[in-house]
């Protein structure tokens, strides 16, 4: 069994080694890279750090040890960074982010005095955070699953976050169980599943995405100047109809109105527009005319018209203006010159 769980190790850590280095070889940004390599490493170190210490008897260094306390993290920042389009990272994620990394490097370098009252709370509440990290990740993924126009990118979501997620949370949940004590068999399950999973990914990706670029060039959004009959069919029911004014709009509620399939409009919103995901669309839509209201109703509350455009609330109509105009509301129409609102 011994030897087993050994190959298996060995193998999965040649599985992300690939993938890492088809990963910088690829055409992705530089954030990309360093966040995937860093998190492949933190992986590597994870599968091949236990047997040499422990079944070899080669003293490594705990500094080495301390990538390992990473993956949750850097999956969750990798995730973050690939699927959540024109959305940057909460600061309170990044001080969630270090407030974990500061425990968890602490527990990991008083591994010696687990036994202590102290040592064994931090050591738990690292597993949690660990554990949240993955569900969060998994959440990440899930909820723009349906918004996603990018074929590949849907076509690689659940085979992807949502197996390394699944994967970094079973680990978690098993080493809280055992206290950290993981019986030879369940190691054995465990380093199956991981090969299993870092397998497909890599398969996936050949069959999928063989270049292995994760985040293309972002393309600006075309204007709706096409003789397209559907781009004109959408474009009546955005500017005549306003059908992106309804709260609950979902990309098959325009696509049954239109009488085309889904993945023809996906594909038509992401090609001849430039858009990344369903939401960029619509909110693009909806800022358009929240911007010609604000200055030609001055006595109309940003409130109303953030609902009345189809948002849901006005903190998330502030957040989708700014980062449109890089102001507030408020702002835009205090600034906005006299006379325009015409």
């Amino acid at each position: 069994m011994l030897t087993a769980i050994l190959a298996l190790r060995l193998f999965a850590a040649s599985q992300v080694l690939l993938f890492a280095a088809a990963l910088g070889l690829a055409q992705n940004p530089p954030r990309i890279r360093i966040l995937g390599c860093a998190l492949a490493f933190g992986v590597i170190t994870y599968l091949l750090l236990p047997p040499i210490d422990t079944y070899l008897g080669i003293g490594m260094p705990k500094s080495l040890a301390l990538f390992a306390q990473t993956i949750p993290l850097l999956l969750f920042l990798f995730t973050w960074e690939l699927f959540e389009d024109d959305h940057p990272i909460p600061l309170s994620i990044w001080l969630a982010g270090l407030i974990y990394l500061v425990a968890a490097f602490w527990v990991a370098l008083q591994w010696d005095r687990i036994e202590d009252s102290e040592i064994a709370l931090l050591a738990l509440l690292v597993q949690v955070g660990k554990l949240l990290f993955a569900v969060a990740t998994i959440l990440v993924v899930w909820r723009g699953r349906e918004h996603d126009l990018l074929e590949t990118r849907a076509k690689l979501r659940q085979v992807f976050a949502i197996g390394l997620g699944s994967i970094v949370a079973a680990v978690v949940t098993v080493e809280l169980l055992t206290g950290w004590q993981v019986p030879a068999v369940v190691e054995l399950a465990g380093m199956t599943a991981i090969f299993l999973v870092t397998l497909t990914i890599n398969l996936a990706f050949l069959k999928i995405n063989p270049s292995f670029t994760l985040v293309q060039a972002h393309a600006l959004p075309t204007p709706r100047t096409t003789e397209d009959p559907m781009i004109a069919e959408l474009t009546r029911l955005m500017d005549e109809e306003r059908i992106y004014a309804g709260h609950d709009l979902r990309i098959g509620d325009i696509a049954a109105r239109m009488r085309v399939p889904e993945y023809q409009l996906r594909r038509l919103i992401n090609q001849e527009m430039g858009y990344r995901n369903f939401n960029q669309f619509i909110n693009r839509c909806r800022i358009d005319e929240a911007a010609r209201r604000l200055i030609s109703e001055p006595r109309l509350p940003v409130l109303t018209i953030a609902l009345d455009v189809g948002f849901r609330s006005i903190s998330s109509f502030n957040t989708a203006f700014r980062n449109s105009h890089n102001c507030t509301p408020s702002a835009y129409r205090t600034n906005a010159p006299t006379g325009t609102g015409t």
